[in-house]
């Protein structure tokens, strides 16, 4: 018991680094959308470039991988249609590093500059009018950056404002801005400014610029600082360069490569990782594979230093811009580094390249203006959050309570290691950007639950030695040491096969598995050390003379083995019973094509309707917006798996546009249950005409048919229609019917609809406006748009801002892959074991177990399609039509660890028993389940009330995760003792020494 010092020493900083990791907790704990909103952001793919064969489900894998990469942010992301993205943030994410990170392709590529001295053939074409578009054959062109000037702007002592600029956010950070000006002498004068951020319109610099007025500024953007020469007298060695004005006050730099033969890019790369350059500064530094190497070596040998000291320069190149471009003065191998050019990376700057190359290149790049960018409220309603949360934390309580009840001061101990445990678990996750959804915070109070199996083997263990006489020091020290190949033993299983699980497995299955990985690592560490240490402490200093606690059975002599059969063929009758269900639902045939009887949202996708609420309804007008969600949510009921995203707009205060999802996948029948649901609760399309502008005819007769005519600008109450048509489509489309009832002669030919022109520099409409330009009379065209807009209103087809399916959270290969991961997860269990305890008889055994108990919890969800249509059985039990859904798979996985750590308990007392016995007997096994069997009901019964409180009062945010658990564990606890334990006796056991019938039981009591 020495060193105690040094131990609480370790204990405390240990405590701190945890509580300084999740603080400020509103900053650094994230909250996944289902408890506090986000954001939605929809792109679409961009049609050019797009490679043979283009799966969206390639891109929507791709981008997880790239947000995403452990798994733990839980951000949806989703195909809409046949061409688009859906990505939903939570609220503390930073909706503008993800948008870079989507849209940049990642494209890598390593490109000879080209040059005066053997390309200057083909630079007179390539700086050419059409060079541009059509560069020379075997040259490719790539950015080198941009120069935006301006006169006149607004200024303060730290902006620059420029209204008619369109810049990309923070485009500019870390570049200078030169600003011309008068100082406070009022003489001219130049000064430079380093620029700190920048939005759209406005530069923030990094210091007062100290002018009194400006009158321009110059700023360029050229991550490699390459230059052009003279071009009136180039030298050989300089670059060929064109400017090209895109827009006025902006013009793009352009720089030729030459395409060489052996094409080396960003897909021969094997490592990337963070370094610096030769000035110090923060960079990039990259290895390729074999073949990369191989290509490389061949492409720097053939351009080395010519004898007339001639050098060519690499280009690095990254999504067509050029990073930077070295001189190559020897032939390089498998690594180099990636500068930033001038003052180098930020080292934001560098973690960001690191993670894009790292995910690897995009299969499709998106357009960089996202269609669509929304506000959402939480996808639960509150009623539902605040019953989850409540749950939550009365099975934080429960547990806690029954410990110190049952083992009184041990149980204290318990208490503050599960505590320093939960501290440890949260900082980590805070440290890792983890997002807390409400099934993930169940899954913190189960880990409470699970965590005191650890401190209850140890209490037990102390319990043995007490009843042997032993003292109180050789107590902690037996009991920790007898205990700890135990605990060992049941947490390298877990960790090993969350560490498959984690390489293997999806991004979904990753962020499961590395809460897993952390959990276990940090209870080692609370269970074991930190509680051993406080019962030294305690023990050292006089304080601890007895241990007291309380004993559930006195030396059980139950005869478990000698009905093992049965309970197995019983086990066999459910499981197939199950797998029934489960296939009549269509669980089997959906695992590759998702039958949405069996599968939620997650798994099927289905169909998004928004909608937008009738402010004039009076069922409407008097909700709060909370109540607005509930009503929603209430009303959308009528629909399967249905969630509800109200979408917030600044420019609207009122809550009245809602996203309703839906497993349902026939929109039409989704646009009948909706519109019954809502009737006039849904506010209608609403047309306002304005005052007739006459149309001026062009200077050149004839190119206007509506020359002399009228134009009206229409302006509407929605963004957009719901039809797969454009606006201007759908509302010709009606007048041409207005125009037709009217007996107006060729309706089609009187009139047009368009999209107005907006000025250059201006903002796009924040609603959805088009012009009408008509050669009718305009006390007739006033008639007609009136009739117009009545026309609109009535349309129920107009009713909806949006319908259209959407893809699944989970593709087709990523079910696949968890599959796989999960079977290499078992099969990791079995080597394990079979090490472990010399046969592999005990991992099979241990992984049978597993299986049993997955296909019972499994059947269970099956079975509820029609166990919740029984009439009094439903409403007692709390029992849905259960679907599964990602939560009911973390649930899974949570089992599988549970009902392994379980096993392994008994297994590892049966090896302790048996010691170097060369038989394994019934009696033996019967001594190892009854000498461990108040541990099993201690460790199960405090994981299940934790399950039992967020079943019964969680709410449906948690009903279906809950379920899953509370039959997964209570069939854990059986299969332990029915299932894996016996099996040992039929496989590799000896019958010769038979348990004395003196009670026999089928189960505990």
């Amino acid at each position: 018991m020495k060193n105690l010092g040094s131990k609480f020493a370790l204990i405390a900083i240990t405590t701190a680094l945890g509580l300084v990791a999740m603080y400020p907790p509103r900053e650094k704990l994230k909250l996944g959308i289902d408890l506090s909103g986000g954001t939605i952001l929809v792109y679409e793919v961009m049609k050019e470039n797009l490679p043979d064969g283009f799966k969206m489900d390639d891109l929507v894998l791709a981008l997880k991988h790239r947000i995403d990469p452990q798994g733990v942010r839980e951000m949806p992301i989703r195909k809409i249609g046949g061409n688009r993205i859906e990505i939903i943030l939570g609220s503390a994410e930073d909706v503008e590093e993800v948008k870079r990170s989507i849209i940049d392709v990642g494209a890598l590529e390593f490109r000879i500059l080209a040059n005066h001295k053997h390309d200057n053939d083909v630079a007179k074409r390539a700086l050419g009018p059409d060079g541009l578009t059509k560069p020379p054959t075997r040259y490719m062109w790539a950015r080198l950056g941009e120069v935006s000037t301006g006169t006149n702007p607004t200024v303060t002592s730290t902006t620059v404002t420029d209204p008619s600029q369109t810049w990309k956010k923070d485009a500019y950070a870390g570049d200078r801005v030169e600003l011309t000006g008068k100082d406070s002498s009022n003489a001219d004068q130049t000064v430079a400014r380093q620029v700190k951020t920048n939005t759209g319109t406005t530069l923030t610099l990094a210091e007062a610029h100290g002018l009194k007025s400006v009158a321009s500024y110059r700023i360029e953007h050229n991550p490699s600082n390459i230059r052009a020469g003279d071009p009136n007298n180039p030298r050989p060695s300089d670059p060929i360069i064109r400017e090209e004005k895109v827009a006025p006050g902006r013009t793009e730099l352009w720089i030729l490569l030459d395409k060489d033969r052996e094409d080396v890019t960003g897909k021969y790369l094997s490592r990337v990782y963070q370094t610096q350059d030769e000035h110090l500064q923060p960079a990039v530094g990259f290895n390729f594979n074999h073949v990369g190497a191989r290509k490389f070596r061949k492409l720097t040998r053939e351009h080395l230093p010519e004898p007339d000291e001639f050098k060519y320069q690499l280009a690095i190149v990254l999504d067509k811009v050029v990073m930077s471009a070295p001189s190559i003065n020897s032939e390089i191998g498998d690594s180099g580094i990636i500068e930033g050019g001038g003052q180098g990376f930020k080292a934001k700057e560098v973690n960001h390249l690191i993670t894009i190359l790292q995910s690897g290149s995009l299969p499709a790049s998106v357009n960089p203006t996202p269609l669509q960018e929304e506000k959402v409220g939480p996808t639960l309603g509150e009623d539902t959050i605040a019953k989850g949360l409540r749950a939550i934390f009365w099975s934080f309580v429960a547990v806690p309570i029954f410990m110190i009840f049952y083992y009184r001061f041990a149980g204290i101990v318990a208490v503050f290691a599960l505590f320093l445990n939960m501290v440890l678990l949260v900082g980590s996750m805070a440290l890792i950007q983890s997002t807390f959804s409400l099934p993930g915070l169940a899954g913190l109070a189960l880990t409470i639950g699970m965590a005191v199996d650890a401190n209850v083997l140890v209490f037990e263990r102390m319990r043995e030695e007490k009843e042997r006489g032993a003292g109180m020091a050789q107590m902690i020290r037996n009991g920790f040491n007898r205990a700890w190949v135990t605990i060992f033993d049941s947490h390298v299983t877990v960790l090993l096969s969350a560490v498959v699980l984690y390489f293997v497995g999806t991004e979904e299955v990753k962020g499961f598995a590395l809460t897993m990985i952390i959990g276990m690592l940090w209870n080692l560490f609370t269970a074991v050390f930190v509680s051993r240490a406080i019962f030294e402490l305690w023990f050292s200093k006089g304080w601890l003379k007895k241990l007291t606690m309380l004993k559930m059975l006195d030396k059980p002599d139950f005869n478990f083995v000698g009905y093992r059969h049965i309970c197995m063929a019983g086990s066999i009758i459910l499981i197939i019973l199950g797998l029934a269900a489960f296939i009549v639902r269509g669980g089997l045939g959906s695992f590759l094509a998702m039958n949405n009887t069996m599968y939620n949202i997650d798994f099927t996708g289905g169909t998004l309707v928004t909608i937008r609420l009738n402010d004039a309804d009076p069922a409407v007008s008097k909700l709060n917006d909370s109540q607005r969600a509930a009503f929603v949510r209430d009303k959308a009921s009528v629909l399967p798996d249905v969630t509800v995203e109200s979408l917030k707009m600044s420019s609207d205060p009122s809550l009245t546009r809602f996203n309703i999802r839906t497993t349902l996948a026939q929109p039409e029948e989704v646009k009948d249950k909706v519109l019954a649901a809502f009737d006039k609760s849904l506010a209608r399309v609403r047309m306002t005409a304005g005052p007739a502008t006459p149309i001026v005819a062009a200077k050149e007769k004839g190119t206007d048919r509506f020359a002399g005519g009228q134009q009206y600008e229409l302006d509407f109450n929605v963004k957009a229609f719901s039809t797969s048509q454009a606006p201007t489509q759908v509302v010709a489309v009606e007048f041409a019917k207005v125009l037709e009832a009217a007996k107006i002669d060729n309706p089609t030919s009187r009139f047009e609809v368009v999209e107005p022109k907006l000025p250059e520099g201006a903002a796009p409409p924040k609603g959805l406006t088009l012009l009408l330009r008509t050669d009718l009379e305009p006390d007739l065209t006033k008639t007609q748009l009136a009739a117009l807009g009545t026309s609109l209103e009535n349309n129920r087809d107009l009713l909806f801002e949006r319908i259209t399916n959407f893809g699944s959270t989970v593709a087709g290969e990523t079910r696949t892959l968890a599959l796989i991961a999960t079977i290499a997860s078992w099969v990791i269990i079995i080597v394990y074991l079979g090490v472990r305890f010399k046969s592999m008889t005990y991992g099979m055994a241990a992984v049978l177990a597993v299986i049993h108990d997955v296909f019972i919890a499994l059947g269970a969800v099956a079975f509820c399609y029609w166990l919740a249509k029984i009439p009094g059985f439903s409403e007692i039990l709390q029992i849905d039509q259960f679907k599964i859904d990602l939560p009911m798979m973390a649930a899974f996985l949570t089992l599988i660890g549970f009902s392994v750590n379980d096993t392994i308990v008994i297994f590892d007392r049966i090896r302790e028993i048996k010691g170097k016995t060369p038989h394994l007997t019934e009696k033996l096994v019967n001594d190892a389940l009854n000498q461990t069997l108040s541990r099993t009901i201690l460790t199960s019964l405090t994981a299940w009330l934790v399950v039992v409180i967020l079943y019964f009062f969680g709410g449906e945010g948690l009903h279906g995760f809950a379920f899953a658990l509370v039959v997964g564990f209570f069939s854990g606890t059986y299969s332990t003792i029915y299932i894996a334990t016996p099996i040992l006796i039929d496989w590799i056991g000896d019958g010769s020494e038979k348990p004395k019938p003196q009670k026999e039981l089928a189960g505990a009591r």
